[in-house]
């Protein structure tokens, strides 16, 4: 599997204090079956005001480690963007893309999106990049009308859920949320996030299993091996994959499970 967004990179945000913490994240990482990962420190102004150098250091610092130490994982640079106004120009100075790509990784508050957020992401596009929303179920106005998810992804950006969520990690209505995004085909990308493995588990191979068991393992490969590997090497990828919810009896039983969780949590 390869994972698009994670905080590994040691002293940038909230995500490992120190190399001792990111190696022990890794161990863990790729004890649950991750070859690739995509380091994506927070840019926030005024809280992480991250840059190419800071990036760059603690990149090279945990790369060093992970060679000393034998770790067998591809680590690649990337970002989670706050989206705020003027964006584009810090990307384009601070070469704040995925692994070198063109797809770029967003994120607003979780107490709502901007209200002009199709604006913002269409100025992004425009100047060539292409956005992927950062946990779009834990959104508060993305909760209340997960509509907006389809409307995003007719506009062309791809969205991408915590693999936690599904599994009631950031609570029941993330988790309802996640699980009808992809019912409905509205997941581009099933990632960590993983900040410290102590308290926000990783979840990778036991999403990958459950979705695979109860709905289809070319799903669980597409969002978690196929559209990853699509995004390091600065391929398309299409916004709208339906045509692979072709099995009633298959939609039924994983709307079942649904249910069944969901109560749980």
């Amino acid at each position: 599997m390869i994972d698009i967004h994670s905080h590994i990179l040691p002293g940038l945000d909230d995500g490992a204090k120190d190399v001792k913490e990111s190696i022990q994240i890794l161990e863990h990482i790729i004890n649950q079956g991750i070859s690739e990962i995509i380091a994506t420190p927070h840019i926030l102004p005024g809280s992480y005001d991250n840059n190419k150098e800071t990036i760059d250091k603690a990149y090279q610092l945990l790369i060093q480690e992970v060679e000393s130490k034998g770790l067998e994982i591809k680590i690649y640079k990337g970002a989670e963007l706050y989206l705020v106004p003027n964006l584009k120009e810090k990307i384009y100075k601070e070469s704040f893309t995925l692994a070198d790509s063109k797809y770029i990784l967003v994120e607003g508050s979780l107490q709502g999106l901007p209200t002009d957020l199709v604006q913002m992401l269409f100025e992004l596009q425009i100047a060539g990049y292409k956005p992927i929303l950062a946990h779009a179920e834990r959104y508060a106005n993305i909760q209340n009308n997960p509509d907006i998810v389809k409307d995003l992804i007719n506009r062309d950006i791809l969205i991408q859920i915590n693999a936690g969520s599904l599994f009631g990690e950031f609570g029941q209505n993330a988790a309802k949320v996640a699980h009808q995004l992809l019912q409905e085909g509205g997941v581009h990308f099933i990632a960590s996030d993983v900040h410290h493995i102590k308290n926000r588990q990783v979840m990778m191979k036991e999403v990958y299993s459950f979705i695979a068991d109860n709905l289809d393992i070319m799903i669980a490969e597409l969002l978690m091996q196929e559209n990853p590997m699509k995004v390091i090497n600065n391929e398309n990828i299409d916004s709208l994959y339906n045509d692979y919810f072709v099995m009633e009896k298959q939609a039924s039983l994983f709307k079942r499970i649904i249910h069944k969780l969901i109560n749980i949590f």
